[in-house]
């Protein structure tokens, strides 16, 4: 009986209301097509593919007129510390700016920095990161199909220099070349022109991040790997190699088969350890403009399908201090989980340079139980860098600075 009223209720014919919007058909069309849910997923992919390609979103603060030379703010929360907390800003676009009666102090301030786009010893390659019209904004584009393939977007302010270069993966020559330095076959996709550098040359001081450096504390930790990652994984790679490159045994070393390297950088100076010099976080969250940032990956190898060893370099730079942050990310599926961070922190008018050097690790079983088991894709979590970072113990921090005279 309950169930003859239940239908009758669900049926406004019932009742002699004629109701076309949600009247229920007497046969159902059959399932054709494609759900709601498919389309809408297929749309945010490709929304991520497209954001993913492109720059930084240039967003700006409420306080920020549309005739101010101030570039945008965007907070990259990325660089910090897992732990440490992010700066909520409200943003609008560009399109609604509101005016502010400080903005004149604020544009005299970043005028005085001595602000230069491309840097003033910039070489004679086309630079192609121009200011945006609108906003001052560095912008530094997509990759261009031009030949040759390279990127070398700049900026200097004062005294300092960043430079940063993008180029295609090894060719050929390029990997037999660097295989017989290395004495080890190279990552599956291994950039070997991609640098970030910053210079200083009153100061006599040069610093950057470069891929082949980062590749010889490779062989250096051979002494070091540990049993775990001594697996069934590693015969699979070596296995995968010997297809690629002839007489690979004769060459070849022992090494971390992971490439995890403890890589923090090539400078000219020698960097003083300390406890009490630390990065400043609060200074970081402040909402300062990005004058520059860029993002590059230095190798990339997916371990035949059982993992991912991956090392890649952001920077930012504001008005009064630049960031960047060498990030080493490696996963062993259902082996371990390695992090290791390099921070670079430049304060421009104290010349002031501290570097920060913290290693994360832990057993993949360890973080698969960390992983809500209602979340649509568990296993997404294992792929997010982020995510893991503030999952992962820490087991050794290093603070080390410069003050350059």
């Amino acid at each position: 009986m309950s169930n003859n009223t239940n239908k009758t209720n669900q049926n406004p014919q019932a009742h002699g209301i004629e109701d076309p919007v949600f009247a229920v058909p007497t046969k159902l069309p059959p399932n054709q097509g494609i759900h709601t849910i498919q389309v809408n997923a297929a749309r945010e992919m490709f929304a991520t593919t497209v954001r993913a390609r492109g720059p930084p979103p240039t967003l700006i603060s409420t306080t920020r007129p549309i005739d101010s030379k101030e570039p945008p703010v965007n907070n990259l929360g990325t660089f910090l510390p897992p732990n440490a907390s992010r700066v909520s800003s409200k943003a609008t676009p560009v399109s609604k700016p509101v005016h502010n009666q400080h903005q004149h102090n604020h544009e005299r301030e970043i005028e005085n920095l001595n602000i230069q786009v491309p840097a003033k010893n910039h070489n004679d390659s086309k630079c192609t990161n121009p200011q945006c019209n609108h906003c001052g904004t560095v912008i530094i584009p997509s990759p261009v199909a031009s030949f040759p393939l390279e990127e070398t977007p700049s900026i200097s302010i004062g005294d300092w220099e960043i430079y940063t270069t993008k180029k295609p993966i090894l060719n050929s020559d390029e990997i037999d070349y660097y295989t017989d330095i290395l004495n080890l076959p190279l990552p599956e996709m291994i950039f070997g022109h991609n640098k970030v550098e910053i210079v200083n040359r009153s100061k006599n001081f040069k610093f950057n991040f470069n891929t082949i450096d980062s590749l010889k504390l490779v062989e250096n930790q051979k002494d070091e790997i540990k049993e775990v990652l001594k697996v069934a994984h590693s015969e699979k790679w070596f296995e995968s190699r010997l297809d690629k490159t002839e007489d690979v045994k004769e060459v070849l070393k022992p090494y971390d088969w992971t490439y995890a390297t403890n890589y923090k950088g090539s400078t000219n100076l020698e960097f003083q350890p300390s406890e009490e010099i630390q990065i400043p976080l609060n200074k970081l969250k402040q909402p300062d403009p990005i004058l520059f940032f860029d993002d590059m990956v230095l190798f990339e190898d997916e371990l035949a399908d059982n993992g991912i060893s991956l090392l890649n370099v952001k920077i930012r730079v504001m008005p009064e201090r630049l960031l960047i942050l060498s990030r080493f990310f490696l996963r062993v599926d259902n082996v371990i989980f390695k992090i290791k961070d390099t921070r670079v922190f430049v304060e421009f008018k104290e010349n002031l340079v501290i570097r920060s050097y913290k290693e994360q690790e832990a057993k993949y079983s360890d973080i698969l139980v960390k992983v809500n088991p209602m979340s649509g894709d568990p296993r997404a979590c294992l792929r997010d860098q982020n995510w893991i970072a503030t999952k992962l113990p820490i087991i050794k921090e290093e603070n080390e600075f410069i003050r350059l005279e």
